[in-house]
């Protein structure tokens, strides 16, 4: 979208003097219109600028979108959103109630041991008490 100078002043925040100078340094691009007047571009302030300010309009509002047709309802009306946010907060409660009891089962399943415990071998002192224990003495 094309703004005017006295709009872009109104955007941006900036005076009048601060944009002329950052479009003849080249900073900000501009087109000029047929009666001479400078016009900029809003990717074009967002780009140099940052984030715009908002700004009031007079009159009716112009669509956001060229193919949306004037007098479209709203996407959904508010029961409905509410309706469809409490089937869901049941579905959470459902969801959550399933899990604990899952849980539950898990816990009851029979603990299945894998390798038994190994006894513990008498330390030996020396080397001959080694090859006693081979002799099984």
């Amino acid at each position: 979208m094309w703004h005017t100078l006295a709009q872009a002043i109104e955007l941006t925040g900036r005076s009048r003097r601060s944009l002329y100078r950052d479009m003849d340094a080249g900073r900000v691009s501009y087109r000029i219109r047929a009666d001479g007047r400078r016009e900029l571009e809003t990717s074009e302030l967002i780009r140099v600028y940052g984030p715009l300010r908002a700004m009031a309009r007079v009159g009716t509002q112009r669509m956001a979108q060229v193919g949306t047709p004037v007098g479209t309802p709203p996407v959904e009306p508010l029961a409905a959103i509410l309706e469809e946010l409490q089937g869901i907060r049941e579905e959470n409660r459902l969801l959550r109630e399933e899990v604990r009891e899952l849980r539950a089962a898990m816990l009851q399943l029979e603990h299945k041991p894998g390798i038994p415990p190994v006894a513990e071998a008498k330390k030996a002192g020396s080397f001959a008490d080694l090859l006693r224990g081979l002799d099984g003495n």
